[in-house]
């Protein structure tokens, strides 16, 4: 039992004194911090669309996700920004309403514009809201 007691004693008192071998991890870049955005689509004369698209990494629900955010990363996420198409419309009354709302890099965002039909929202906007 004596035995025993040192023996424990010895390891309790050498412990300390044996180097760790543990490592400390690599510092990571920081992260850009993820957009998540909700669009949707609502011509007069038709039905709503909507999505769910996520940048940075591309995802969500969206058929076109990593284009969509190719287009979006130049213009911090506003879609009236972007540079239009030259895509041949015809003159169509047809009023459609393209929504986006969320987040962008933390920041919430909530942005609408009307177009004159549905083609002419393709040809300003590309695969954002090609869905």
């Amino acid at each position: 039992m004596a035995r025993t007691r040192l023996l424990f004693a010895c390891l309790a008192l050498a412990a300390p004194l044996v180097p760790g071998t543990a490592t400390a991890a690599p510092l990571a870049a920081p992260l850009l911090p993820a957009s998540g955005l909700v669009l949707s689509v609502q011509p007069e004369m038709g039905k709503l669309s909507t999505t769910q698209l996520s940048c940075e990494p591309a995802g969500g629900r969206h058929k076109h996700a990593e284009q969509a955010c190719d287009q979006l990363l130049p213009v911090e996420g506003d879609f009236r920004r972007l540079e239009a198409t030259d895509a041949m419309c015809t003159m169509e009354l047809n009023p459609t309403k393209a929504t986006l709302r969320g987040k962008w890099r933390d920041k919430k965002v909530d942005f609408q514009q009307v177009y004159s039909n549905p083609c002419v929202l393709r040809a300003y906007t590309g695969k954002v809201f090609d869905f």
